[in-house]
């Protein structure tokens, strides 16, 4: 990965409004104070003490908020700070309880939580390696921050590179993803075919297997009670018609929404969801595996209300009988 995409995706206006040391303004909105107040808790849970880290964090979760959440115009349904609040409070402890990490590796997973999903509207302005804009943009403002905090580790940069690399999912900026999933599941193999060697870096090698672990983390919202994996749904199904410019209350949303809510999640959860790490395995497999039958149930129920042929009235319609079905289920 020899590309400092900090050169090729420069600093927006978010990330240039809220520096590190921004937070402690007495006039900072109450609602991003309380953001960077859960952040800090949990990085006292997960065992990190480093100021240095939880500001990074606190800082990510706030330009969230301003960029994709209630802070800012431009509400994303799924990727805003509740999703990274969610993995630093609820995720990141259930995989730390399985995985025997330094405080390092601890670190570098709580600020991969917090920055991995930092920008949500790029363009691909890279072409010689195999990674999202999203995610390569986000590294260049993960890496700006760690700069800002003064975390010069190599260590740390490291894992880091490794890990949001990895969590590259997505392709490009609709409905479609890449046909094995996360990238981390290949990241090794091509870590060979470019950089051979990188093997025998020790460093190089901890971060490979920490990225496989972020992967697992990034996706474990496959592992929430269905209730709560089913609104993740909803989440990501509204998102995509906002990003699309269809408006959920037209019927031009309503297609979008079934295939995206019965064979989209199908797909994810049997083809391309898979666990890249013996921790990640362990901590969620059970629920994500019980989730699994209920999520084919839920799609045979969707679809038998909205049978080939049919026209949902809109998003919105075929949204609340998901919901409904969600609900019921065993």
């Amino acid at each position: 990965m020899p590309i400092d995409y900090r050169l090729v995706y420069p600093a927006d206006a978010v990330e240039q409004a809220v520096p590190i040391g921004a937070l402690t303004n007495p006039a900072l909105d109450p609602r991003a104070a309380a953001y960077a107040s859960r952040v800090a808790r949990a990085c006292e849970r997960a065992g990190i003490s480093n100021a240095a880290v939880v500001a990074v964090a606190s800082v990510a979760v706030v330009r969230m908020a301003m960029r994709y959440g209630p802070l800012g115009k431009d509400g994303h349904a799924y990727h805003n700070q509740d999703h990274l609040l969610e993995l630093l409070e609820d995720k990141l402890p259930a995989l730390l309880a399985q995985a025997g990490l330094t405080t390092g590796g601890r670190e570098a997973l709580a600020l991969f939580c917090a920055c991995h999903d930092l920008r949500q509207r790029e363009a691909r302005r890279h072409d010689h390696e195999p990674i999202g804009a999203n995610e390569a943009a986000s590294l260049a403002e993960t890496e700006r921050l760690l700069d800002a905090a003064g975390l010069s580790g190599n260590t740390l940069r490291m894992m880091l590179r490794f890990a949001i690399v990895g969590s590259t999912f997505a392709a490009g900026n609709d409905e479609n993803v890449q046909s094995q999933g996360a990238f981390a599941h290949r990241l090794a193999g091509w870590m060979d075919g470019s950089q051979p060697g990188w093997r025998d870096d020790p460093i190089a090698a901890e971060a490979e297997h920490l990225a496989r672990m972020a992967a697992d983390i990034d996706t474990s919202n496959v592992a929430s009670p269905y209730i709560d994996f089913a609104q993740s749904a909803v989440a990501l199904a509204t998102e995509i018609q906002y990003r699309a410019g269809r408006a959920l209350d037209a019927a031009e949303s309503a297609a979008g929404c079934l295939g995206f809510l019965t064979e989209g999640q199908e797909r994810y959860v049997f083809a391309l969801q898979r666990f890249a790490s013996r921790e990640g395995r362990a901590a969620f497999g059970a629920q994500r595996d019980a989730n699994a039958a209920r999520v084919r149930e839920t799609g045979r129920r969707l679809r038998e209300r909205f049978p080939a042929g049919s026209t949902p009235s809109s998003g919105h319609a075929v949204i609340n009988a998901f919901r409904e079905i969600a609900a019921q289920a065993p």
